[in-house]
């Protein structure tokens, strides 16, 4: 029996390879070309840029390249006759599909550790290889340095008059909190410090920061002197939606480190859950590829190639995936809105195929 199962774990990963050789040929194309149309980046860094997004890539190509290879590796068998074959040589359905499981762990596995490590090692290095990556490839105004560091807790950034540290960024109340500004001079001398407990957007400019201290005069040759205060208003040139831009690089941090995040803002009273649902989603999403390859792998219940057609069969799994991405979008979109908790949002519509597999395992448990 150990080579029929080696025998279908290679078809198996032979039409898995195959199918993100392929698609990934596609992505590939869509994407070189849309960042070659750029006007301000040059074809070195469209490549690397291509490099960088690699690992995204894959994590959109493996669930449907494990639904195609449980698809076409059982078409495949069925065209040979082998499939008869096997189950008639005492080989079950339960253990194929549990051979055909094995496969998708493996795919799993992989997917996992591109969402948890691969994918957020690479964004980060977008920064150190290539030169205002933010500005080409992003939407921020105002470019500078820009790091996570989970030691302090912080995101900084820096601009041309100031650098800014803050530890959060409530999106919905608009309030920055832990907030330190360095203001320097044209020879980056430091001029002025601001340290506030948390900052709240006005409008336009404004921000009304509250209990902190200001240190001014560092500069000169006189003793600085430090101020108190309760509530002052203060201008930023960023803006809420600069906030936004600049806290979305926390897409660098690998799930150890997302974690961690979540829990200091939750400390601090932030809501999480649009965090939350990043987190969960690295952990839902391999399971996706078992679902897909399972759900395709059921063909195997008519094992008679005449009585299947693979034309219809492909139309309707394709058919199912794409209700299962949009109602699985959707999901995360309530989610991240808060209408519904950030597990029921990522785990939900993963149950939900899952207990359809079950009914239909169950309907052909008689077929071992």
């Amino acid at each position: 029996m150990p080579i029929l199962k080696n025998f279908i774990l290679r078809e198996w990963f032979k039409s898995f390879f195959g199918a993100v050789i392929i698609l990934l040929m596609l992505v590939s194309v869509a994407n070189l070309i849309s960042g070659l149309l750029r006007e301000n980046v040059t074809a070195r860094e469209v490549f690397l840029n291509y490099l960088i997004d690699l690992p995204t890539l894959l994590m959109q190509i493996c669930p449907v390249s494990s639904l195609i290879a449980s698809l076409f590796s059982v078409n495949k068998l069925k065209n040979r006759n082998e499939l008869t074959a096997i189950f008639a040589s005492g080989f079950s359905r339960r253990r194929y599909l549990v051979t055909i499981c094995e496969g998708a762990i493996i795919v799993a596995l992989f997917q996992f550790s591109l969402g948890a490590f691969i994918q957020p090692a690479f964004r980060q290095w977008r920064t150190k290889i290539m030169a205002e990556s933010v500005k080409k490839f992003g939407n921020l105004k105002s470019q500078g340095l820009k790091a996570s560091t989970i030691g302090s807790g912080h995101i900084w950034f820096k601009t041309d008059k100031y650098f800014f540290s803050f530890s959060a960024y409530d999106k919905e109340s608009k309030i920055l909190s832990e907030v330190s500004i360095y203001h320097y001079n044209d020879n980056y001398k430091l001029t002025k410090k601001i340290e506030a407990h948390h900052v709240q957007h006005l409008q336009n400019s404004e921000w009304k920061f509250y209990k902190g201290k200001e240190y001014t005069h560092l500069a000169d040759e006189r003793f600085p002197s430090a101020t108190s205060f309760v509530e002052k208003i203060d201008l930023i040139n960023e803006s809420p939606n600069d906030f936004k831009q600049i806290e979305s690089d926390i897409t660098i941090l690998d799930i150890r480190a997302l974690y961690s995040y979540i829990e200091k803002l939750s400390q601090a009273g932030i809501n999480t859950n649009s965090y939350q649902v990043m987190f969960f989603e690295r952990i839902s999403s391999p399971f996706v590829c078992i679902i897909f390859s399972l759900l395709a792998a059921t063909l195997i219940f008519n094992p008679n190639r005449r009585n299947s057609s693979f034309g219809k069969n492909l139309i309707f799994v394709f058919v199912f995936v794409l209700f299962y991405w949009l109602v699985n979008a959707y999901a995360h979109a309530l989610g991240q809105s808060s209408r519904i908790h950030p597990i029921v949002a990522c785990f939900s519509v993963p149950l939900m195929f899952t207990i359809y597999l079950a009914v239909i395992f169950y309907k052909n448990r008689r077929l071992h």
